[in-house]
């Protein structure tokens, strides 16, 4: 888990941009997408090589992953919690390094949750997904 603060950008109903800061600690995760297995014959030429007693190797042939952040929030009041509820339908949300730096991600509608805490004080979560594949190699 790391604490670096993640500024986020979404789409409004109304057709501008609202931002929030995220201070809470996030989780920097990998969600495997598809993973294909081939099997490889060691002796081809034994009539009996294939099958559940047949001697094959299983190898790994490619991977489709995606890196994916679970944000988190902390402290907020009741009017941030009901102002940042519509990142979960937003089309278009993106992590903001700077003005001119923003990359977009996907938001886990079902992951999102919301915890009352002490005080009138909430706590968010939700995991977004980085909209391009880990670079990986093929066999």
């Amino acid at each position: 888990m790391r604490v670096d603060p993640i500024y986020i950008t979404w789409l409004n109903y109304l057709g501008g941009f609202e931002y929030f800061l995220f201070k809470a600690e996030k989780e920097y995760q990998v969600d495997i997408i598809e993973s294909g297995v081939s099997k490889q014959n060691v002796l081809p030429d034994w009539p009996m090589s294939w099958g559940q007693t047949a001697d094959t190797i299983d190898r790994k042939t490619y991977t489709k992953a995606k890196n994916k952040i679970l944000v988190r929030s902390q402290h907020l009041t009741a009017n941030q919690r009901d102002a940042l509820k519509y990142i979960k339908v937003s089309p278009v949300v993106q992590i903001m390094y700077s003005r001119s730096d923003r990359r977009t991600v996907l938001v886990d509608t079902d992951s999102f949750r919301v915890y009352d805490e002490a005080d009138d004080l909430y706590t968010m979560s939700f995991t977004i997904t980085y909209t391009d594949d880990i670079p990986a190699q093929r066999l």
